[in-house]
């Protein structure tokens, strides 16, 4: 600093050596170069995300395992149908990329028909194969394509019970379990446990009646006794006889095959 004299003024100026003028100088520059540097580093920093995600998009992508191919799960035998009853049965398969759809090669059992878009077996059978019959189906999801042969059966339905002859009866539904105790032979020791009742309560009822004869002093009235409780005996024997030789007669029936 020094005092200025011009003009007759006087005042105090400033001076400046060169020195003082390059550190200005460095000073600016090394600002502007920091500035730079920090703009430059929030660019960076900004890009840095899209360019990691980019990349593990892209790594994800490369990793990632291409879908197993189409396969049909069905097993080769499907259930078997019955002639006159509902049947339904769903078709499978494992991999593939999108919904297939179906078709069938050959033909179906009468009544029953295949559903392309959800693989669906349905109907009703009319009538039964003598044999399974062989079917080839088809998947197709646009991609891949799978094929397998499949067999169905269709089975006779359950007929009624044929009516009986005066020969050989039928029984009602609700007398099974009373037709099974029959074939097995229970029958026969039922009749006898009958007879043995019925001689028992003829001889009980034979004493107790003789007693009251001899009481009352009719011994001559004891000889029609016993013969009216000797024919009694005869009955319940021909009964049991009769009854056991029918029973005998009816399981033999029932044993022979239908004509």
């Amino acid at each position: 600093m020094r005092r200025s004299r011009r003009g007759g003024h006087g005042g105090m100026e400033f001076g400046g050596s060169g020195e003082d003028s390059f550190v200005a100088v460095v000073v600016t520059k090394l600002t502007g170069a920091l500035l730079f540097i920090l703009l430059l580093t929030m660019v960076i920093m900004a890009l840095l995300p899209k360019v990691a995600g980019d990349g593990s998009a892209a790594s994800s992508a490369s990793t990632a395992k291409p879908p197993a191919p189409l396969r049909i799960a069905t097993p080769d035998a499907l259930p078997d149908a019955v002639a006159g009853r509902p049947y339904t049965l769903a078709l499978a398969t494992t991999g593939g990329r999108e919904t297939p759809r179906w078709r069938v090669d050959g033909k179906l059992p009468e009544g029953l028909h295949l559903d392309e878009a959800s693989g669906r077996i349905a109907g009703t059978p009319k009538g039964a194969t003598d044999q399974p019959i062989a079917i080839r189906i088809s998947a197709d999801d646009g991609h891949d394509v799978d094929t397998r042969s499949i067999r169905l059966a269709v089975l006779p339905s359950i007929s009624p019970p044929e009516p009986g002859t005066w020969w050989k009866p039928r029984w009602p539904a609700m007398a099974a379990a009373w037709r099974t105790w029959l074939e097995q032979g229970v029958g026969f020791l039922v009749l006898w446990l009958v007879h043995l009742l019925a001689m028992n309560l003829l001889a009980n009822l034979h004493r107790q009646t003789s007693d009251e004869l001899v009481l009352a002093g009719e011994a001559t009235a004891g000889i029609d006794l016993s013969r009216r409780f000797g024919l009694y005996r005869a009955i319940v024997r021909l009964a049991t006889v009769s009854a056991t030789v029918a029973l005998a007669v009816w399981l033999v029936a029932s044993r022979m095959p239908s004509v």
